[in-house]
């Protein structure tokens, strides 16, 4: 069957159940022109990540609820947003608004980007793995550039005795992790904080861990990017100099933030290989990732004293 075919109201009076429509999604999305990349890769999870939340469910309680039939007036919803996803080639979590990180839930909307960060795997993995083992329990954190708080939230479930601040440059994703601090009850645990990278914090403000997905896009790649990205805030996205600028300011300017012990671990995805270029005289440590994505670096602080020194002398 054609997708003008599969896309007819009409196909709703057989589609009684969740994997009825999760089937019928799946054949959808199986032969539109859509693109996966914001927290799934295939057709099936990308149905099961846009019905579930719209019934209110989580996408792990999938094996409990497949059978359970639906009334028509959920059924015309997925119906609409499957149609939407398709034709407008908007991202499932913005048609949800619901996403799930290191398993806990978040709200999420278009003023911060999807949060499919590979960081997710060291925190489910207590950073005990991926060739990284924190010699400390962790007791003051910095999320920078938080974005929707993921990060910061995931990390205070993780260490339950940690503070945590959480920054980001935007005063929509601010309010966005605000939101998503109460809904988890951490207004005690984790601070918000609109700051330009370092510019609000004072330098005795020192960490034991700072941990950063920042933007690392090459403005000139974002033409090339599929459709779905450009729902996402460019400032989330962007960073100038071939998108080495920020990734840059964070790593010569955490020495003044982190304890003698502390480490910074940073996010930079295919810039990886001009890090490497760039700071050739030091050899960072590099994370391997098993559930896929790459260019997460660990460092110390007494490597980034290293750095600055270097880059002083030239």
């Amino acid at each position: 069957m054609n997708l003008k075919n599969l896309l007819k109201i009409d196909n709703l009076n057989k589609l009684l159940s969740i994997i009825d429509m999760v089937r019928w999604a799946t054949n959808c999305f199986s032969i539109s022109n859509i693109w996966y990349g914001h927290g799934t890769d295939n057709p099936l999870d990308e149905s099961i990540q846009l019905i579930l939340p719209i019934l209110g469910l989580s996408p792990y309680v999938w094996n409990y609820v497949y059978n359970t039939k639906l009334t028509f007036q959920k059924r015309k919803l997925i119906f609409q947003l499957v149609y939407k996803r398709i034709k407008n080639r908007i991202p499932v979590v913005y048609l949800t608004n619901k996403t799930w990180f290191c398993g806990h839930e978040l709200y999420i909307d278009q003023r911060v980007l999807i949060p499919r960060s590979p960081i997710s795997e060291l925190i489910n993995n207590k950073f005990k793995s991926n060739g990284l083992k924190l010699e400390f329990i962790p007791k003051n954190i910095l999320d920078l550039c938080t974005g929707s708080g993921c990060i910061a939230i995931a990390c205070a479930y993780l260490f339950p005795n940690s503070n945590i601040d959480a920054i980001d440059i935007s005063l929509d994703a601010i309010n966005v992790t605000k939101h998503n601090i109460k809904l988890h009850g951490l207004e005690n645990r984790i601070t918000p904080i609109h700051s330009n990278l370092f510019d609000k914090l004072y330098i005795f403000h020192c960490y034991d861990l700072i941990i950063t997905n920042p933007p690392y896009v090459n403005k000139k790649e974002i033409k090339y990017l599929p459709k779905e990205y450009l729902y996402e805030p460019q400032l989330g996205l962007i960073s100038e100099d071939y998108g080495l600028d920020i990734i840059n300011k964070i790593l010569l300017n955490s020495f003044f933030y982190l304890k003698k012990h502390g480490i910074l671990i940073c996010e930079v995805g295919n810039q990886m290989k001009y890090i490497i270029k760039k700071y050739h005289f030091i050899k960072f440590k590099w994370l391997k990732m098993e559930n896929g994505g790459i260019g997460i670096f660990k460092i110390n602080r007494n490597t980034i004293e290293k750095i600055r020194k270097i880059k002083r002398k030239k």
